[in-house]
């Protein structure tokens, strides 16, 4: 099994200071005290952004989570080109990765494939900003789904935290999910299934009272003895009447057709997950456009204050397309869908959290197999520049109330917009599937200290 965590500079804050060398020193690890990693160190000093990845695949076993023994690797590109590469061959708890200065251009996005016995699938998800309030939307903990949830603290200070989940049912009572600590410069993972057993669709809202964390959800599926999805889900800042997906993809019914018939099988169908957590019901309108040939589909949809819903969207053709969701109260959304190859007989699924509406300079960095969607809200036209690998590749306008769709080669993929945009990468490989998505730095960072363990 190999989880890769590559941690990608843009060259344009580098050349902007000045700045052509590198360091590397032995320095304590954020994560953890007992191993000394190396670090790569780009001066000045002056702190101002720190993303933080959640490190490898965690095994379930039992009631309890544990981190597998996973070999890492981070790699440290700039302008395109490996300048050192990092390698820690014993377990990992996760990599907090500090910038200072003024480059925008910088993204962390963890990648791989797994086989094991009990998990089988493909990853990929963007590291991100910390955040003292996120929402959770994914996963199961029904027979054969175990939904972990990791929560990282690369900072100085500590973290308390509290959990709010709901289900199908309603808000989850949910014992010991109050006053949660996470220590300063560490790492935990929790079962889902210790809050709240056997539910089908949960939705975790997490407070963190001090320290700003990062929180993922880990999903894993087998069915009887034999596994078969891997995905790794990432959170949203806050409720919303807006909510995309820019792209999704579909499979042929020729490559996936004969699972939808096997009850066993039900979470590899499309579907929307939706939680409405104020007090009135939310009517919605979903749009689904089509990249390809065929008709855009609008549904309608009624979802009931204070318990999650999951919507299965069945009819729609193979192929990529794009979902908007409007809302007449905020809700929290994500998308699901499947993926089967029968010529090694691999079944995976992939989470897709809502991607924001941002304006700025967006970054992700891009594993092979990938393709950009863009989603245009607003009620006029946005310009967007998008650039791979240090060079621009095109500047496309996305229409108002409208999608783009662009194959991207792997690397440093940006996206510069002059109004809010949505954007979403899908990811799809003999292995599995993925969604990632490319975020805006809260501020500027141009010095990059990048420390693994």
């Amino acid at each position: 099994m190999n989880i890769l965590s590559k941690i990608t500079i843009g060259v344009a804050g580098l050349t902007a200071l000045g700045l052509s060398a590198y360091a590397v020193a032995a320095i304590p690890t954020p994560l953890s005290s007992e191993i000394v990693p190396l670090t790569t160190v780009v001066s000045p000093e002056s702190v101002s952004r720190s993303i933080v990845c959640a490190g490898d695949v965690v095994g379930y076993i039992g009631d309890s989570a544990t981190i597998s023994s996973i070999s890492a690797t981070t790699r440290v590109m700039t302008g395109g080109e490996t300048i050192t590469e990092l390698v820690m061959d014993s377990s990992t708890n996760g990599s907090a990765i500090t910038n200072s200065g003024g480059s925008l251009y910088a993204a962390a996005t963890e990648y791989g494939s797994v086989k094991t016995e009990s998990v089988a699938g493909y990853l990929a998800t963007e590291c991100g900003d910390p955040l003292n309030d996120q929402w959770l939307i994914g996963g199961s903990t029904t027979t054969g789904r175990d939904t972990i949830m990791t929560i990282s603290n690369g900072s100085d200070v500590e973290a308390r935290i509290d959990l709010e989940i709901w289900g199908s049912a309603g808000k989850v009572d949910a014992p010991g999910s109050q006053g949660i600590v996470i220590p300063a410069r560490s790492q935990r993972s929790y079962s889902v299934a210790g809050f709240a057993p056997d539910e089908a669709s949960p939705v975790i809202h997490l407070l963190s009272n001090g320290a700003a964390v990062w929180a993922t959800l880990q999903t894993t599926v087998v069915r009887g003895l034999v596994p078969g999805g891997l995905d790794r889900i990432g959170p949203v800042s806050a409720p919303t009447t807006s909510v995309s997906f820019p792209v999704l993809n579909v499979p042929t019914e020729k490559s996936i057709g004969k699972l939808l018939v096997d009850e066993a099988y039900s979470d590899v169908v499309a579907a929307l997950r939706f939680l409405v957590p104020g007090d009135s019901d939310a009517t919605i309108t979903i749009t689904l456009d089509p990249y390809g040939e065929g008709d855009s589909q609008v549904v309608t949809a009624s979802i009931p204050a204070g318990s999650t819903l999951d919507l299965p969207i069945t009819e729609l053709s193979a192929g990529d397309w794009a979902v908007s969701v409007e809302s007449d109260q905020p809700i929290v959304a994500a998308a699901r869908v499947g993926f089967h190859d029968a010529s090694n007989g691999i079944t995976d699924l992939a989470w897709a959290s809502s991607a924001p509406a941002q304006t700025g300079i967006a970054s992700v960095l891009v594993p092979v197999g990938a393709s950009l969607g863009l989603t245009n809200v607003g009620a006029s036209d946005a310009t967007v520049t998008i650039v791979s690998g240090g060079e621009i590749t095109e500047n496309v306008v996305v229409p108002a109330r409208g999608n783009l769709l662009r194959s991207v080669g792997p690397g440093l993929l940006s996206v510069t917009s002059n109004s809010p945009i949505s954007n979403t990468v899908f990811v799809l490989t003999r292995d599995g599937i993925a969604t990632l998505r490319g975020l805006t730095p809260p501020i500027d960072a141009s010095n990059v200290v990048v420390i693994h363990g």
